[in-house]
């Protein structure tokens, strides 16, 4: 690889890390935005006005509240030692806040649909979840959001100016971590009247730091991405950032190298974030005795994309190449042969319903048949060679050295593989793992599994073609 081709590739990996999965401030509201109608067992409707507040009223908006819950499995789960905090459902309460005239929403999209210009009927909207109150000492640890439905791609937290201290929002997400202290951003503030604001995406791990004193008391929303398009969102979603500015004139570049895929290829990303990828295969169809694949489900992934995800595929399909979600297994890391392997690319979660492997080999087999075979770049064919020859040192122990020759012995025997040659320019992840089961045969018969992971490829075409023609 060329000096200039591996410097491009390495701004298109800093321009995605430069992506931050939040964002928060104060925005400025009118008075009667602060004013929340609530309903309490036995008595009136009430009215508390959130910009000033009594502790008294506080007190009485808390006992108006639930006990709040928190998803597992799909399921809500009361666990004070996990959150304690109150709950009030859209259902209970009114409020005079509207998140779309306020701007609050106008606020977030730049950064929530950062790289969302491709898809210009998909516009940001926001629906009521739960009024919360957090007392003294309540608190929510780490945690991820229960998706409601799979067009949601995130959640909007709004924080009213009550008196309090603590209860600071933590973020997490790919190794980084971020503070957001509403608390304090509101009362450093001088905007008044007003209201904090944090958004971040579904799969951000996230928690509220125990409140210290006072309440805090929030509004959340889930954000979607809908279809109701209208001109004024469309001309926002083209926004294009500076590490998206980065990321296409490194992409340009490595186009406009002969020495760059010169016969075409793919260039490989990482999904940086949690999709809802179908969690079992397609069923096969069968004609006349044949099997014959269902059409790949992976396809309308390509417009939930957030994030850095979103950025690569606009900028790609913006400059005129084709992007999709695809499926990628590896074969070899798991052979007690230690034979090389490959990765194999596949449209769809493998169907292996119809494999019965009596070892790993023919399991590999089976599914270099259902995709097409990349070529491994030399950092990753190292690293999962290293892996591989780790795990046959723990199998074969003394016995390795004679292992090893009768391997190399059989690869020499076999006849090499088509590829088609990839760059990864970030890794690949097992935020979207999928596991494929077979009938396994070996003392007797049981079920195996297979996994792959759900990646972002861009189809490269040879040099002198399509937009690279010359």
């Amino acid at each position: 690889m060329s000096d200039s081709i591996a410097k491009q590739l390495k701004v298109l990996q800093q321009s995605l890390e430069a992506q931050v999965p939040y964002t928060g401030g104060v925005h400025l509201v009118k008075a009667d935005d602060l004013v929340v109608y609530y309903d309490i067992e036995g008595e009136r409707p009430r009215r508390i006005d959130l910009g000033n507040a009594t502790e008294g009223d506080l007190a009485h908006l808390a006992a108006a509240c639930q006990k709040a819950t928190f998803g597992v499995d799909q399921a809500d789960v009361l666990d004070e030692t996990y959150r304690k905090a109150g709950k009030m459902d859209p259902s209970k309460l009114a409020t005079r806040l509207d998140i779309v005239t306020s701007g609050i929403l106008a606020a977030i999209r730049p950064d929530i649909l950062q790289g969302q210009n491709v898809d210009t009927a998909k516009v940001l909207t926001a629906e009521l979840y739960k009024l919360n109150v957090y007392g003294t000492g309540s608190f929510f640890k780490a945690h991820k959001d229960t998706p409601r439905g799979e067009t949601m791609i995130g959640s909007l937290v709004v924080v009213f100016p009550t008196a309090h201290t603590g209860g600071a929002l933590t973020l997490e997400h790919g190794g980084k971590s971020w503070t957001f202290d509403s608390a304090a951003e509101l009362s450093s503030s001088a905007a008044t009247p007003a209201l904090a604001y944090v958004a971040f995406y579904s799969d951000v791990t996230h928690a509220v730091q125990p409140v210290r004193t006072g309440h805090r008391v929030t509004l959340t929303y889930n954000l979607f991405l809908t279809d109701e398009a209208t001109q004024s969102v469309s001309a926002a979603l083209r926004i294009v950032p500076g590490p998206g500015r980065a990321f296409e004139d490194a992409l340009r570049a490595l186009l406009a190298d002969a020495a760059f895929l010169p016969t075409g290829g793919f260039l490989a990303y990482g999904l940086a974030h949690q999709y809802p990828v179908p969690s079992a295969p397609p069923p096969d169809d069968w004609v006349d005795g044949m099997r014959t694949r269902a059409p790949s489900r992976l396809g309308p992934l390509l417009q939930l994309l957030k994030g850095s995800d979103a950025r690569i595929r606009t900028v790609s399909e913006n400059v005129g190449l084709a992007t999709a979600v695809k499926m990628l297994y590896n074969t070899g890391e798991n052979s007690k042969y230690g034979r090389p392997g490959c990765d194999v690319l596949a449209d769809d979660v493998l169907n292996t319903d119809h494999v019965y492997a009596e070892g790993d080999d023919e399991l590999e087999d089976a599914i270099e048949q259902e995709g097409t075979i990349l070529a491994r770049e030399e950092e990753r064919a190292r690293e999962l060679n290293e892996a591989a020859i780790e795990k046959m040192k723990r199998s074969y122990g003394d016995y390795y050295d004679t292992a090893l020759r009768e391997i190399e012995s059989a690869r020499q025997q076999k006849p090499p593989k088509e590829t088609v040659p990839v760059h990864w320019v970030t890794k690949i992840t097992a935020l979207n793992r999928v596991g494929s089961h077979y009938i396994a045969y070996g003392n007797e018969a049981s079920l195996g599994h297979v996994y792959g992971n759900a990646a972002l490829f861009v189809r490269v075409p040879a040099f002198g073609d399509g937009v690279r023609a010359v």
